[in-house]
């Protein structure tokens, strides 16, 4: 445990002595990315011990039928994550009212999550925080740009696909976190097309803010990302990450101007979070498992992407887990190429949303094949 500790410390101090190599010569934002992630390892040893002192465990269900990990493990990872972001963000400032509503409404999804982790709150006090921690960043401008603001109309039609987009992914994120490396995984990668997209068009600050947030998560991902993961994220650390991502995907502004490019790149970069929510919710609606909101939000069961895919893999979670990672970085693709090639051609933002629909009408027909094999295979009774 001393060395896991004292390795994370070591590279701190190394980084304090070069600062100023990093800001006068060095890329700033290397120097914020390896300061969050020091931080974050360098504590997570401890907040490990302290879960299991104060038994803030995620114990198994005997029958998993909707855990799949056996032993009681630490859920509360998430504090690490914010605790390695927030120094690093101090260092890089905020230096604008809408970053910093931001962070406020980032740290409300945090705060809430982790008493949800220990304290079990309620559906709908949870659901409340969401929705003020969205009107909160709404209300400091931020917002998906898809129609010209021209009227009452389009003004509010936009506030209204802000709001679901913004609450809808941070839910994702918490349906996501299901499988080790899964959540923290997809946070890295889509965090990562989001801070090239922000370094390619001169908004360093966004740039180093989302880069601090991957430093923290990547920090945080030798400890999860194992066959037995040490510790979770928990609905505090996966809420946090869902949340900031969902907003800064809408700060960056994907276009000079509204338009589909601003809703398109955003949809593309998570889709894996929106086409699981979509099928988890359609299958369970149909099977007549979920009747209403309060059921869509409080339901777990072993019905997602995951945990299918884990079955197609041979029950291998780790598998599965790549085989998510390689999709994410598949639906990157071209809205990496519309960074690179902005403004030579629209035609990258609907290869970028074609091949997000191609990809997934193969995991679909991959998934329901592999079902309809089970049933048609005859199952043996030993008597």
């Amino acid at each position: 445990m001393l060395v896991k500790i004292i390795v994370p410390l070591l590279m701190i101090a190394i980084l304090g002595i070069g600062r100023e190599f990093f800001w006068t010569s060095g890329p700033a934002w290397l120097f914020y990315f390896l300061l969050a992630a020091s931080i974050t390892m360098a504590l997570l040893p401890l907040i490990i011990k302290l879960a299991f002192h104060f038994k803030i465990l995620d114990q198994s269900d005997h029958d998993h039928q909707r855990k799949v990990h056996r032993d009681p493990t630490p859920k509360i990872g998430g504090i690490a994550v914010v605790c390695g972001f927030l120094p690093a963000l101090l260092l890089a400032g905020t230096q604008s009212p809408e970053l910093a509503a931001i962070i406020v409404g980032s740290f409300l999804i945090f705060l809430v999550g982790v008493l949800d982790d220990i304290f079990c709150l309620s559906t709908k006090l949870r659901f409340l925080a969401q929705l003020t921690a969205a009107l909160l960043v709404i209300w400091f401008g931020v917002r998906l740009s898809l129609l010209p603001e021209t009227n009452f109309w389009a003004r509010n039609l936009n506030v209204f696909l802000t709001l679901l987009w913004i609450i809808g992914i941070t839910n994702a994120f918490n349906f996501l976190d299901g499988i080790n490396g899964e959540a923290s995984g997809l946070a890295v990668i889509i965090g990562t097309v989001l801070a090239i997209f922000a370094f390619a068009h001169s908004t360093t600050l966004r740039g180093e803010v989302i880069v601090i947030a991957v430093g923290a998560t990547a920090g945080f991902m030798p400890y999860n990302l194992k066959r037995r993961a040490e510790i979770f994220l928990g609905d505090g650390g996966s809420g946090f990450l869902g949340f900031f991502l969902a907003v800064m995907a809408l700060y960056i502004n994907w276009g000079d101007q509204p338009g589909l490019v601003n809703l398109f790149m955003p949809v593309a970069i998570f889709s894996l979070g929106i086409y699981d929510m979509c099928m988890t919710t359609v299958t369970r609606i149909h099977s007549g498992k979920v009747r209403n909101f309060t059921d869509w939000l409080v339901y777990t069961g072993k019905d997602h992407l995951h945990h299918r895919l884990t079955g197609v893999l041979g029950g291998s979670r780790l598998a599965a887990v790549f085989f998510i990672y390689a999709v994410a970085v598949a639906n990157a693709v071209f809205p990496v190429l519309y960074i690179v090639y902005r403004g030579t051609s629209d035609w990258f933002i609907y290869a970028a949303f074609a091949q997000t629909l191609l990809i997934y009408a193969m995991i679909t027909i991959m998934l329901f094949s592999y079902r309809y094999e089970r049933r048609k295979t005859p199952r043996v009774v030993l008597s």
